[in-house]
């Protein structure tokens, strides 16, 4: 029986060939994810390990200040992420640029929410709601926006690419 959330994976990857790959295998970094471009592989899988970081002090009921220091960590490298991200699409003439700037302007805004949430309950051992919250916006970016938003713009580049042959700007 399929789930609701597999469904919903299965029909915003399908159009980027990700349907055959399990939830699992897509909150997994491998090859299946990279977009070509090596900066931008390297900071999506710098996002992948702190989630799996995130998902064992949660399955340990970790610390609530180390998973509030991943979460702050997270922020940080999504924000470079973001930037170095919106610079490549700028410069590949990204017809969806302002769309994907505003999906990450909101994951930034939820994060800011999560690690508020985080810094208010203090310190201790993370109990259900703060890892799951984590882990929850963990998984909207890599089985989510990682796999349908950004696989959108590899399918742009890899197009501009047969155009000019390079789709990628020089590092």
């Amino acid at each position: 029986m399929t789930s609701v959330s597999d469904s919903l994976i299965y029909r915003s990857s399908r159009p980027h060939g990700l349907d055959e790959f399990s939830l699992k295998r897509l909150v997994t970094w491998g090859e299946h994810l990279k977009v070509a471009q090596p900066q931008i592989d390297a900071q999506h899988q710098a996002i992948f390990d702190i989630a799996m970081e995130v998902a064992d002090i949660w399955n340990k009921q970790g610390d609530v200040d180390r998973l509030t220091e991943l979460t702050d960590k997270l922020g940080r490298v999504l924000k470079a992420h973001f930037q170095f991200e919106e610079q490549q699409l700028e410069e590949i003439g990204y017809t969806k640029l302002a769309e994907h700037r505003a999906e990450h302007e909101v994951m930034l805004g939820e994060l800011q929410t999560i690690l508020h949430r985080l810094e208010k309950m203090g310190h201790g051992s993370v109990k259900s709601q703060p890892g799951f919250l984590v882990l929850s916006f963990i998984l909207g970016v890599t089985a989510g926006h990682i796999t349908h938003s950004d696989m959108d713009y590899v399918a742009f580049a890899r197009a501009a690419a047969g155009r000019n042959g390079q789709p990628w700007p020089a590092a």
